[in-house]
Protein backbone atom coordinates (compact mmCIF):
# COMPACT_ATOMS: atom_id res chain seq x y z
CA UNK A 1 0.00 0.00 0.00
CA UNK A 2 1.47 3.18 -0.84
CA UNK A 3 2.39 5.50 1.90
CA UNK A 4 0.78 9.13 2.18
CA UNK A 5 0.86 11.85 -0.23
CA UNK A 6 3.90 14.83 0.97
CA UNK A 7 2.39 17.49 1.58
CA UNK A 8 2.96 20.72 -0.18
CA UNK A 9 5.52 23.05 0.62
CA UNK A 10 4.35 26.68 1.52
CA UNK A 11 5.64 29.95 0.61
CA UNK A 12 6.88 31.50 4.43
CA UNK A 13 4.34 34.73 3.97
CA UNK A 14 6.18 36.87 6.87
CA UNK A 15 9.04 37.15 4.06
CA UNK A 16 8.78 39.84 1.81
CA UNK A 17 8.08 38.54 -1.82
CA UNK A 18 9.96 40.56 -4.60
CA UNK A 19 6.85 40.42 -7.07
CA UNK A 20 5.30 42.64 -4.78
CA UNK A 21 7.37 45.85 -5.79
CA UNK A 22 6.72 45.50 -9.52
CA UNK A 23 2.93 45.02 -9.13
CA UNK A 24 1.88 47.46 -6.19
CA UNK A 25 4.97 49.33 -5.38
CA UNK A 26 6.28 47.81 -2.02
CA UNK A 27 10.05 47.55 -0.85
CA UNK A 28 11.31 45.87 2.18
CA UNK A 29 12.04 48.49 5.50
CA UNK A 30 13.46 47.37 9.11
CA UNK A 31 10.99 43.97 8.89
CA UNK A 32 8.27 45.46 7.00
CA UNK A 33 6.85 46.39 3.69
CA UNK A 34 6.40 49.64 2.90
CA UNK A 35 4.31 51.49 -0.35
CA UNK A 36 6.72 53.86 -2.27
CA UNK A 37 3.02 55.73 -3.16
CA UNK A 38 2.21 56.64 0.31
CA UNK A 39 5.34 55.60 2.74
CA UNK A 40 3.06 53.56 4.29
CA UNK A 41 4.56 50.56 6.37
CA UNK A 42 1.96 46.98 6.67
CA UNK A 43 3.61 43.70 7.70
CA UNK A 44 5.40 41.46 4.97
CA UNK A 45 2.24 39.09 4.05
CA UNK A 46 0.62 39.43 0.98
CA UNK A 47 -2.70 39.61 1.80
CA UNK A 48 -1.80 43.02 3.99
CA UNK A 49 -0.01 44.08 0.90
CA UNK A 50 -2.47 43.42 -1.60
CA UNK A 51 -5.52 44.90 0.63
CA UNK A 52 -3.09 48.09 1.50
CA UNK A 53 -2.86 48.73 -2.26
CA UNK A 54 -6.88 47.88 -3.87
CA UNK A 55 -8.09 49.84 -0.40
CA UNK A 56 -6.15 53.37 -1.05
CA UNK A 57 -4.06 53.39 -4.44
CA UNK A 58 -6.78 50.82 -7.00
CA UNK A 59 -9.05 53.80 -7.99
CA UNK A 60 -6.64 56.60 -8.69
CA UNK A 61 -5.22 55.07 -11.97
CA UNK A 62 -7.28 54.91 -15.42
CA UNK A 63 -5.89 51.31 -16.40
CA UNK A 64 -3.01 48.80 -16.27
CA UNK A 65 -0.39 51.28 -18.07
CA UNK A 66 -0.70 54.25 -15.66
CA UNK A 67 -0.76 51.82 -12.68
CA UNK A 68 2.89 50.75 -14.09
CA UNK A 69 4.03 54.24 -14.87
CA UNK A 70 2.61 55.45 -10.89
CA UNK A 71 4.59 52.90 -9.82
CA UNK A 72 7.83 53.41 -11.68
CA UNK A 73 7.49 57.18 -10.57
CA UNK A 74 7.46 56.63 -6.94
CA UNK A 75 10.30 54.22 -6.59
CA UNK A 76 12.57 56.24 -8.09
CA UNK A 77 11.50 59.30 -6.26
CA UNK A 78 12.23 56.84 -3.12
CA UNK A 79 15.45 55.48 -4.40
CA UNK A 80 16.80 59.45 -4.87
CA UNK A 81 15.37 59.95 -0.93
CA UNK A 82 17.46 57.08 0.39
CA UNK A 83 20.41 57.70 -1.44
CA UNK A 84 20.42 61.88 -0.50
CA UNK A 85 20.12 60.46 2.81
CA UNK A 86 22.70 57.78 3.20
CA UNK A 87 25.31 60.51 1.14
CA UNK A 88 24.05 63.26 4.45
CA UNK A 89 24.85 60.81 6.79
CA UNK A 90 28.19 59.47 5.23
CA UNK A 91 28.90 63.26 5.17
CA UNK A 92 27.89 63.81 8.34
CA UNK A 93 30.13 61.16 9.25
CA UNK A 94 33.07 62.16 8.04
CA UNK A 95 32.61 65.69 9.01
CA UNK A 96 32.51 64.63 13.01
CA UNK A 97 35.59 62.79 12.07
CA UNK A 98 37.74 65.59 10.70
CA UNK A 99 36.33 67.47 13.64
CA UNK A 100 38.23 65.31 15.83
CA UNK A 101 41.50 64.79 13.97
CA UNK A 102 41.68 68.25 13.90
CA UNK A 103 41.26 68.56 17.82
CA UNK A 104 43.56 66.06 18.28
CA UNK A 105 46.52 68.07 16.83
CA UNK A 106 45.39 71.15 18.74
CA UNK A 107 45.49 69.70 21.85
CA UNK A 108 48.93 67.65 20.48
CA UNK A 109 50.95 70.91 19.53
CA UNK A 110 48.73 72.74 22.83
CA UNK A 111 47.47 75.54 20.43
CA UNK A 112 44.38 77.47 22.02
CA UNK A 113 40.87 75.68 20.90
CA UNK A 114 39.94 78.94 19.05
CA UNK A 115 42.63 78.18 15.97
CA UNK A 116 40.32 75.04 14.42
CA UNK A 117 38.32 78.08 13.25
CA UNK A 118 41.88 79.32 11.78
CA UNK A 119 42.69 75.99 10.40
CA UNK A 120 39.51 76.17 8.71
CA UNK A 121 39.74 79.24 7.30
CA UNK A 122 43.41 78.31 5.55
CA UNK A 123 42.17 75.28 4.58
CA UNK A 124 39.42 76.70 2.51
CA UNK A 125 41.80 79.44 1.16
CA UNK A 126 44.26 76.75 -0.41
CA UNK A 127 41.44 75.01 -1.21
CA UNK A 128 40.90 77.44 -3.97
CA UNK A 129 44.44 76.26 -5.78
CA UNK A 130 44.83 73.10 -4.57
CA UNK A 131 41.23 71.24 -6.29
CA UNK A 132 40.99 74.66 -8.90
CA UNK A 133 41.01 72.05 -11.92
CA UNK A 134 38.92 69.36 -10.27
CA UNK A 135 35.26 68.79 -11.06
CA UNK A 136 34.08 68.57 -7.85
CA UNK A 137 35.72 71.52 -6.04
CA UNK A 138 32.58 73.26 -5.40
CA UNK A 139 32.03 69.62 -3.51
CA UNK A 140 35.42 69.27 -1.42
CA UNK A 141 34.91 73.17 -0.37
CA UNK A 142 31.10 72.45 1.05
CA UNK A 143 32.55 69.51 3.25
CA UNK A 144 35.65 71.68 4.59
CA UNK A 145 32.48 74.34 5.44
CA UNK A 146 30.65 71.67 7.11
CA UNK A 147 33.77 70.45 9.35
CA UNK A 148 32.48 71.96 13.06
CA UNK A 149 35.40 73.61 14.35
CA UNK A 150 34.34 76.70 16.90
CA UNK A 151 35.90 76.60 20.07
CA UNK A 152 33.49 75.20 22.35
CA UNK A 153 33.14 72.15 19.56
CA UNK A 154 37.46 71.99 19.66
CA UNK A 155 36.76 71.75 23.80
CA UNK A 156 34.29 69.24 23.46
CA UNK A 157 35.98 66.74 21.00
CA UNK A 158 39.44 67.15 22.93
CA UNK A 159 38.06 66.35 26.10
CA UNK A 160 35.73 63.57 24.96
CA UNK A 161 39.44 62.07 23.87
CA UNK A 162 41.12 62.64 26.91
CA UNK A 163 38.30 60.86 28.63
CA UNK A 164 38.54 57.66 25.81
CA UNK A 165 42.29 57.59 26.61
CA UNK A 166 41.91 57.72 29.97
CA UNK A 167 39.40 54.83 29.74
CA UNK A 168 41.67 52.54 27.80
CA UNK A 169 44.44 53.35 30.53
CA UNK A 170 42.51 52.40 33.27
CA UNK A 171 41.53 49.09 31.79
CA UNK A 172 45.31 48.59 30.69
CA UNK A 173 46.62 49.07 34.14
CA UNK A 174 43.40 47.20 35.59
CA UNK A 175 44.44 44.04 33.18
CA UNK A 176 48.01 44.31 33.64
CA UNK A 177 49.58 41.62 35.87
CA UNK A 178 52.46 44.16 37.00
CA UNK A 179 53.28 48.00 35.81
CA UNK A 180 55.75 50.48 37.45
CA UNK A 181 55.96 54.34 38.00
CA UNK A 182 57.94 57.33 37.77
CA UNK A 183 57.25 60.47 40.08
CA UNK A 184 58.24 63.71 39.70
CA UNK A 185 56.98 66.99 41.28
CA UNK A 186 57.62 70.34 40.12
CA UNK A 187 56.30 74.05 40.45
CA UNK A 188 54.96 75.33 37.12
CA UNK A 189 55.29 78.84 36.05
CA UNK A 190 52.67 80.41 38.17
CA UNK A 191 54.23 78.94 41.37
CA UNK A 192 51.77 75.74 42.03
CA UNK A 193 53.21 72.62 42.91
CA UNK A 194 52.48 69.37 40.84
CA UNK A 195 52.73 65.87 40.81
CA UNK A 196 53.71 63.87 37.46
CA UNK A 197 52.79 59.92 37.24
CA UNK A 198 53.90 58.59 34.45
CA UNK A 199 53.11 54.83 33.92
CA UNK A 200 54.58 52.00 32.29
CA UNK A 201 52.47 49.11 31.74
CA UNK A 202 52.09 45.49 29.04
CA UNK A 203 48.66 44.90 26.87
CA UNK A 204 49.00 43.94 23.47
CA UNK A 205 52.42 46.46 23.73
CA UNK A 206 55.09 47.93 25.93
CA UNK A 207 53.16 51.56 27.18
CA UNK A 208 55.00 54.11 28.79
CA UNK A 209 52.19 56.75 29.46
CA UNK A 210 51.42 60.47 31.00
CA UNK A 211 49.06 58.69 33.81
CA UNK A 212 48.28 62.03 35.63
CA UNK A 213 49.16 65.47 36.54
CA UNK A 214 48.18 66.51 40.06
CA UNK A 215 47.85 69.85 41.84
CA UNK A 216 49.36 69.70 45.57
CA UNK A 217 48.57 71.16 48.31
CA UNK A 218 50.46 74.14 49.76
CA UNK A 219 53.31 71.78 50.83
CA UNK A 220 55.08 68.83 48.96
CA UNK A 221 56.32 66.68 51.57
CA UNK A 222 56.59 63.04 51.26
CA UNK A 223 53.03 62.21 53.21
CA UNK A 224 51.88 64.55 50.85
CA UNK A 225 52.87 63.53 47.69
CA UNK A 226 51.81 59.64 48.84
CA UNK A 227 48.20 61.31 49.82
CA UNK A 228 47.78 62.23 46.01
CA UNK A 229 49.24 59.41 44.51
CA UNK A 230 47.38 56.77 45.84
CA UNK A 231 43.68 59.10 46.39
CA UNK A 232 44.57 59.54 42.36
CA UNK A 233 44.72 55.60 41.51
CA UNK A 234 41.50 54.75 44.22
CA UNK A 235 39.41 56.89 42.31
CA UNK A 236 39.97 55.11 38.85
CA UNK A 237 39.67 51.90 40.61
CA UNK A 238 43.58 50.42 39.64
CA UNK A 239 45.38 48.17 42.41
CA UNK A 240 48.25 49.42 43.53
CA UNK A 241 49.56 46.27 44.74
CA UNK A 242 50.56 45.62 41.38
CA UNK A 243 53.40 47.63 41.27
CA UNK A 244 57.02 46.64 40.80
CA UNK A 245 59.03 49.60 40.61
CA UNK A 246 58.91 53.72 41.55
CA UNK A 247 61.78 55.71 39.52
CA UNK A 248 61.95 59.64 41.24
CA UNK A 249 64.14 62.66 40.49
CA UNK A 250 65.83 61.16 44.42
CA UNK A 251 64.69 64.60 46.61
CA UNK A 252 64.23 63.70 50.34
CA UNK A 253 60.50 63.81 49.98
CA UNK A 254 60.52 61.20 47.75
CA UNK A 255 63.33 58.94 48.46
CA UNK A 256 62.81 59.54 52.79
CA UNK A 257 64.00 56.39 54.82
CA UNK A 258 60.86 57.08 57.35
CA UNK A 259 58.61 59.45 55.42
CA UNK A 260 59.57 59.99 52.07
CA UNK A 261 56.60 58.91 49.32
CA UNK A 262 58.11 56.03 48.30
CA UNK A 263 58.25 54.67 51.94
CA UNK A 264 54.82 55.50 52.29
CA UNK A 265 53.81 54.21 49.09
CA UNK A 266 56.00 50.77 49.70
CA UNK A 267 53.50 50.41 53.20
CA UNK A 268 50.20 50.36 50.96
CA UNK A 269 51.53 48.48 48.00
CA UNK A 270 51.75 45.43 51.14
CA UNK A 271 55.15 44.10 49.43
CA UNK A 272 59.00 45.35 48.63
CA UNK A 273 58.84 47.55 45.44
CA UNK A 274 62.25 48.35 43.25
CA UNK A 275 63.17 51.82 44.10
CA UNK A 276 65.25 53.55 41.22
CA UNK A 277 66.99 56.94 40.54
CA UNK A 278 66.41 58.68 37.45
CA UNK A 279 68.92 57.90 35.02
CA UNK A 280 68.66 61.05 33.32
CA UNK A 281 68.71 62.98 36.62
CA UNK A 282 71.49 61.65 37.91
CA UNK A 283 73.59 62.47 34.26
CA UNK A 284 72.20 66.21 35.27
CA UNK A 285 73.15 65.76 38.83
CA UNK A 286 77.04 64.54 37.82
CA UNK A 287 77.32 67.08 34.87
CA UNK A 288 76.53 70.12 37.62
CA UNK A 289 80.36 70.41 38.72
CA UNK A 290 80.80 70.16 42.07
CA UNK A 291 84.47 72.15 41.73
CA UNK A 292 84.12 75.43 43.31
CA UNK A 293 86.77 76.67 40.59
CA UNK A 294 84.56 75.46 37.48
CA UNK A 295 81.08 76.65 39.70
CA UNK A 296 82.78 80.01 39.33
CA UNK A 297 83.71 79.86 35.93
CA UNK A 298 79.88 79.34 35.01
CA UNK A 299 78.92 82.38 37.99
CA UNK A 300 81.66 84.56 35.67
CA UNK A 301 79.96 83.65 32.10
CA UNK A 302 76.60 84.36 33.55
CA UNK A 303 76.91 87.40 34.92
CA UNK A 304 78.33 88.81 32.08
CA UNK A 305 75.50 87.26 29.61
CA UNK A 306 73.28 89.13 31.71
CA UNK A 307 75.16 92.40 31.60
CA UNK A 308 75.23 92.04 27.81
CA UNK A 309 71.45 90.80 27.30
CA UNK A 310 69.02 91.64 30.46
CA UNK A 311 70.92 95.05 31.53
CA UNK A 312 69.28 97.01 28.89
CA UNK A 313 67.84 96.68 25.44
CA UNK A 314 69.76 99.39 24.19
CA UNK A 315 72.95 97.18 25.28
CA UNK A 316 71.84 94.20 24.06
CA UNK A 317 71.09 96.02 20.69
CA UNK A 318 74.81 97.43 20.46
CA UNK A 319 76.24 93.87 21.19
CA UNK A 320 74.12 92.36 18.60
CA UNK A 321 75.15 95.13 16.36
CA UNK A 322 79.04 94.59 17.14
CA UNK A 323 78.66 90.73 16.38
CA UNK A 324 77.34 92.08 13.03
CA UNK A 325 80.13 94.25 12.07
CA UNK A 326 82.60 91.30 13.10
CA UNK A 327 81.01 88.87 10.68
CA UNK A 328 80.52 86.28 13.77
CA UNK A 329 78.73 83.10 13.14
CA UNK A 330 75.95 84.16 15.75
CA UNK A 331 73.87 86.76 16.11
CA UNK A 332 73.18 86.81 19.88
CA UNK A 333 73.56 84.99 23.13
CA UNK A 334 71.38 82.84 24.96
CA UNK A 335 70.36 83.56 28.45
CA UNK A 336 71.31 80.81 31.28
CA UNK A 337 68.66 78.84 32.93
CA UNK A 338 69.43 76.05 35.56
CA UNK A 339 66.65 74.46 35.10
CA UNK A 340 66.96 73.42 31.12
CA UNK A 341 69.28 70.82 31.66
CA UNK A 342 71.36 71.56 27.95
CA UNK A 343 70.85 75.10 28.27
CA UNK A 344 74.50 75.72 30.01
CA UNK A 345 76.31 74.29 27.63
CA UNK A 346 74.40 75.99 24.85
CA UNK A 347 75.69 79.00 26.87
CA UNK A 348 79.19 78.36 27.01
CA UNK A 349 79.84 77.35 23.35
CA UNK A 350 77.96 80.89 22.67
CA UNK A 351 80.22 82.29 24.54
CA UNK A 352 83.29 80.94 23.19
CA UNK A 353 82.45 81.46 19.91
CA UNK A 354 81.83 85.43 20.81
CA UNK A 355 84.82 85.25 23.36
CA UNK A 356 86.84 88.17 21.51
CA UNK A 357 83.56 90.54 20.69
CA UNK A 358 82.51 89.85 24.02
CA UNK A 359 85.64 91.23 25.36
CA UNK A 360 85.52 94.28 22.87
CA UNK A 361 82.64 94.92 23.99
CA UNK A 362 83.04 94.70 27.90
CA UNK A 363 86.37 96.67 27.81
CA UNK A 364 84.04 99.30 25.51
CA UNK A 365 81.76 99.95 28.03
CA UNK A 366 84.09 99.99 31.51
CA UNK A 367 83.42 96.58 32.52
CA UNK A 368 85.96 95.07 34.14
CA UNK A 369 86.35 91.25 34.36
CA UNK A 370 89.54 90.48 34.67
CA UNK A 371 89.05 86.50 34.68
CA UNK A 372 88.70 86.63 30.70
CA UNK A 373 92.89 88.01 30.58
CA UNK A 374 93.29 84.87 32.89
CA UNK A 375 95.27 82.06 31.41
CA UNK A 376 94.22 79.68 33.41
CA UNK A 377 90.49 80.96 33.76
CA UNK A 378 90.52 80.85 29.78
CA UNK A 379 91.67 77.30 30.06
CA UNK A 380 88.71 76.30 32.37
CA UNK A 381 85.82 77.58 30.22
CA UNK A 382 87.15 76.05 27.57
CA UNK A 383 87.65 72.59 29.30
CA UNK A 384 84.27 73.39 30.37
CA UNK A 385 82.62 74.15 27.20
CA UNK A 386 84.22 71.08 25.74
CA UNK A 387 82.96 68.69 28.33
CA UNK A 388 79.44 70.09 28.69
CA UNK A 389 79.18 69.09 24.80
CA UNK A 390 80.09 65.45 25.82
CA UNK A 391 77.44 65.63 28.83
CA UNK A 392 74.78 67.26 26.95
CA UNK A 393 75.70 63.83 24.07
CA UNK A 394 75.37 61.65 26.69
CA UNK A 395 71.58 63.31 27.73
CA UNK A 396 70.27 63.11 24.57
CA UNK A 397 71.23 59.06 24.33
CA UNK A 398 69.52 58.47 27.10
CA UNK A 399 66.39 60.21 25.80
CA UNK A 400 63.71 59.08 23.62
CA UNK A 401 61.08 56.08 23.63
CA UNK A 402 61.80 52.46 22.71
CA UNK A 403 64.81 52.49 25.09
CA UNK A 404 64.88 49.75 27.87
CA UNK A 405 66.95 50.37 31.11
CA UNK A 406 69.80 47.71 29.99
CA UNK A 407 70.25 50.38 26.83
CA UNK A 408 70.93 53.02 29.19
CA UNK A 409 72.29 50.92 31.48
CA UNK A 410 74.93 50.43 28.39
CA UNK A 411 75.04 53.69 27.57
CA UNK A 412 75.98 54.90 31.11
CA UNK A 413 78.79 52.04 31.10
CA UNK A 414 79.87 53.36 27.86
CA UNK A 415 80.98 57.22 29.34
CA UNK A 416 82.46 55.72 31.76
CA UNK A 417 85.08 54.19 30.00
CA UNK A 418 85.15 57.31 27.64
CA UNK A 419 86.25 59.62 30.25
CA UNK A 420 88.63 57.29 31.00
CA UNK A 421 90.01 57.68 27.71
CA UNK A 422 90.15 61.42 27.91
CA UNK A 423 91.63 61.73 30.36
CA UNK A 424 95.08 59.31 29.48
CA UNK A 425 94.06 62.06 25.76
CA UNK A 426 94.64 64.86 28.06
CA UNK A 427 97.54 63.62 29.91
CA UNK A 428 99.87 63.42 27.16
CA UNK A 429 98.57 67.13 26.07
CA UNK A 430 97.01 65.20 23.22
CA UNK A 431 93.05 66.79 23.03
CA UNK A 432 91.73 64.79 20.47
CA UNK A 433 88.45 65.21 22.12
CA UNK A 434 88.32 68.61 23.73
CA UNK A 435 88.38 70.92 20.48
CA UNK A 436 88.82 74.49 21.92
CA UNK A 437 91.21 73.23 24.40
CA UNK A 438 93.04 72.24 21.15
CA UNK A 439 92.80 75.35 19.69
CA UNK A 440 94.04 77.17 22.40
CA UNK A 441 96.63 74.61 22.96
CA UNK A 442 97.97 76.21 19.59
CA UNK A 443 98.37 79.76 21.20
CA UNK A 444 100.12 78.84 24.66
CA UNK A 445 101.08 75.36 26.58
CA UNK A 446 98.25 74.41 28.89
CA UNK A 447 98.72 72.71 32.74
CA UNK A 448 96.90 69.77 32.16
CA UNK A 449 97.34 68.42 35.81
CA UNK A 450 94.22 70.41 37.01
CA UNK A 451 92.26 68.84 33.84
CA UNK A 452 92.98 65.89 34.31
CA UNK A 453 92.18 66.50 37.91
CA UNK A 454 88.70 67.60 36.94
CA UNK A 455 87.92 64.34 34.54
CA UNK A 456 89.05 62.35 37.49
CA UNK A 457 86.13 63.69 39.76
CA UNK A 458 83.83 63.25 37.37
CA UNK A 459 84.41 59.86 36.44
CA UNK A 460 84.48 59.42 40.16
CA UNK A 461 81.01 61.32 40.17
CA UNK A 462 79.73 59.30 37.14
CA UNK A 463 80.73 55.95 38.82
CA UNK A 464 79.42 55.93 42.51
CA UNK A 465 76.28 56.35 41.04
CA UNK A 466 77.08 53.29 38.90
CA UNK A 467 76.50 51.84 41.93
CA UNK A 468 72.87 51.24 42.11
CA UNK A 469 72.76 50.02 38.24
CA UNK A 470 75.41 47.62 39.29
CA UNK A 471 73.07 46.21 42.22
CA UNK A 472 69.80 45.89 40.00
CA UNK A 473 71.48 44.57 36.57
CA UNK A 474 71.49 41.70 37.30
CA UNK A 475 67.52 41.96 37.48
CA UNK A 476 67.14 43.88 34.22
CA UNK A 477 69.06 41.39 32.22
CA UNK A 478 66.86 38.33 33.80
CA UNK A 479 63.57 40.65 33.02
CA UNK A 480 64.45 41.68 29.91
CA UNK A 481 66.29 38.73 28.31
CA UNK A 482 65.14 35.77 30.45
CA UNK A 483 66.71 33.41 28.10
CA UNK A 484 70.28 34.21 27.89
CA UNK A 485 70.22 34.48 31.47
CA UNK A 486 72.36 32.02 33.67
CA UNK A 487 70.81 33.43 37.13
CA UNK A 488 73.89 32.80 39.48
CA UNK A 489 73.96 36.21 40.27
CA UNK A 490 69.92 36.75 40.43
CA UNK A 491 68.42 38.86 43.30
CA UNK A 492 64.73 37.46 43.55
CA UNK A 493 64.13 39.71 46.80
CA UNK A 494 62.55 42.04 44.84
CA UNK A 495 60.01 39.74 42.96
CA UNK A 496 59.17 36.76 45.98
CA UNK A 497 55.77 38.70 46.10
CA UNK A 498 55.45 37.47 42.65
CA UNK A 499 54.07 33.58 41.76
CA UNK A 500 57.15 32.43 40.26
CA UNK A 501 56.44 28.86 40.93
CA UNK A 502 56.35 27.73 37.55
CA UNK A 503 59.16 30.25 36.46
CA UNK A 504 61.43 27.67 35.76
CA UNK A 505 59.51 25.64 33.32
CA UNK A 506 58.11 28.92 31.83
CA UNK A 507 61.64 29.42 30.17
CA UNK A 508 62.53 25.89 29.67
CA UNK A 509 59.73 25.91 27.52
Amino acid sequence: MAGPLPKKSKINVRTFQPSWTEEWGFVFQKDRAMCTLCLENVVCRTSSVKRHFETKHKTTFKDEADKAESIKCAMSGYGKQANTLKAFATANNDSTEASYRIAHCIAKHGKPFTDGEYIKEAFLCSSEVLFNSLPNKETIKSRIKAIPVSARSVERRIEELAENVCALQTAGLKEATVFSVALDESVDVNDIPRLAVMVRYCDSTVRVELCCLKPMPETTKGEDIAKVFMEHFEERGIDISKIFAVTTDGAPAMVGRNKGAVTLIEKQVGHPVMRLHCIIHQENLCAKMSNSDLNEVVATVVKIVNFIVKRSALTHRQFQSLLEEMDSSYKDLPLHSAVRWLNCGKVLERFVGCFDAIRAFLAKKGQDFPELEDEKWVVKLMYLTDITGHLNELNFKLQGAGQTVLDMFDTWKAFVGKLAVFSDYVATSTFRYFTHLMELSMQHSISTAEICKYISELESEFTTRFGEFQKYGPMFSFLINPDSFDGHELDVSVIGWLDTQDMIMQLIE
